[in-house]
């Protein structure tokens, strides 16, 4: 079932655009698979974040979840902020010129640290523990920065283990048990500070994820909002993959509200760093069935994207689920009677499934798969396995109109990888 404030794309409407992105020529011979991604569908949630918040709030879009540089050009040209959780995010977001960068990284280097003081500005970096804001905290002043901690809550969370990283033992952030230590360094250090929260991702039960925001600002207001420069409650908004009901976005702030009023009063600034949220129903991938194996109660498709493209659903398989659909060749929408379905990827370990037991209609070689609600974690996590050339991306822009965001990795791109 779907919210009413996340607009999936349609099966049928996939189908259109491919068929529109075909007539355009826009794809050659051996782009055997492609990525599509739609601006329009971008700019909605970039609006609806923006409009179920106060104006004061800034917003950051997480790069780790749709790293492609025009897209994040983009975003920053809307006048979103970036999230980098890796030095070479904070280079990427640099070159985007975003208005601000948030640095989240857990493991920052010494030499990164330097370049970022040295080069970086209007940057915010979130030390992972104590320890770094307190080293960060002793290098020498820099107007462009701004200095916070990140708070592990220490919560038992119903989202997936691999996405719950606020639990007690985490690698990320300084334990809310060590809350003492952090009251009084902020207390006694004479300088303004921040606090950042991140406790999971894809999470649908809003109290938990309130509830852990609640905390850092209880924190806050032990520490005194005098000391507080800004508070930064993360990302981690579930995404609608059309397989059941997501919040909405306006009833987490309606319940921020209720549960953390200093985040409504501009008693201090406020960061939010969704990723997924932004990008996921903004994209679907298109890949040609290569090979169908008949059996008497089921298929086995073999398509030209799998665990490289799909690395999650391959390796947590049953737990990240897409809507499917089949095309044939001349790119209409199959919509005959389904059969029980396995769908295998390209790569050569026993492991490279896309889904397994999902219905999809009877297919032929050369048919279509398309794989909806894509344009995040995707690509983001595409690996190197088989030495396989990244596909081609096609945008859809403002107007509707297609065009080629991103051209398919040149096989002399592979050797140099691997030189």
């Amino acid at each position: 079932m779907n919210s009413a404030d996340d607009h999936l794309i349609s099966l049928e409407t996939a189908a259109n655009l491919t068929s529109e992105i075909v007539d355009q020529s826009l794809l050659e011979s051996h782009d055997t698979s492609f990525v599509v991604y739609d601006y329009r569908k971008l700019e909605e949630k970039l609006n609806l974040v923006r409009n179920s918040f106060p104006s004061f709030w800034k917003h950051a879009t997480a790069i780790k979840a749709n790293p492609l540089a025009k897209i994040i050009k983009h975003i920053g040209q809307s006048g979103n902020g970036l999230e980098a959780a890796s030095y070479e995010e904070v280079w990427l977001a640099q070159k985007a010129k975003a208005p601000f960068i948030i640095w989240d990284s857990p493991a920052k280097s010494e030499e990164e640290i330097s370049l970022v003081f040295n080069e970086a500005s209007n940057i915010i970096i979130n030390a992972n523990s104590l320890y770094e804001l307190k080293a960060l905290c002793d290098r020498d002043a820099n107007d462009n920065i701004q200095l916070g901690l990140r708070i592990n809550p220490e919560m038992s969370l119903s989202s997936m283990s691999s996405m719950t990283v606020g639990s007690t033992g985490s690698k990320f952030g300084e334990p809310i048990s060590n809350a003492a230590d952090i009251v009084n360094y902020f207390k006694k250090s004479g300088l303004n500070l921040g606090l950042h929260i991140h406790a999971s991702s894809q999470n649908n039960n809003l109290k938990e994820s309130v509830s852990a925001v609640k905390r850092i600002c209880e924190l806050a207001l032990e520490i005194g909002l005098n000391r507080i420069s800004y508070i930064d409650i993360g990302g981690g908004f579930p995404a609608d993959y059309g397989f059941e009901k997501t919040v909405e976005i306006s009833k987490y702030s309606a319940l921020l509200r209720d549960e953390c009023p200093i985040l409504f009063n501009e008693s201090v600034d406020v960061y939010t760093e969704f990723g997924r949220y932004y990008h996921a129903n903004a994209g679907f991938h298109v890949s040609r069935i290569n090979e169908v194996k008949a059996f008497p109660s089921q298929q086995t498709l073999t398509n030209h994207l799998g665990a490289d493209m799909f690395l999650r659903e391959s390796y947590q398989p049953g737990k990240w689920e897409h809507r499917l659909g089949i095309m044939n060749k001349h790119f209409k929408l199959i919509s005959e009677a389904v059969i029980k379905t396995d769908v295998g990827g390209p790569l050569c370990f026993g492991g490279d499934y896309l889904a397994k037991n999902v219905s999809l209609p009877p297919a032929t070689n050369k048919d279509y798969l398309i794989i909806m609600d894509t344009g995040a974690n995707s690509f983001a996590l595409w690996s190197m396995h088989c030495s396989r050339t990244f596909p081609k991306v096609i945008g859809i822009n403002q107007n509707g109109t297609p065009f080629i965001l991103k051209k398919r990795q040149a096989l002399e791109d592979i050797e140099k990888f691997w030189s």
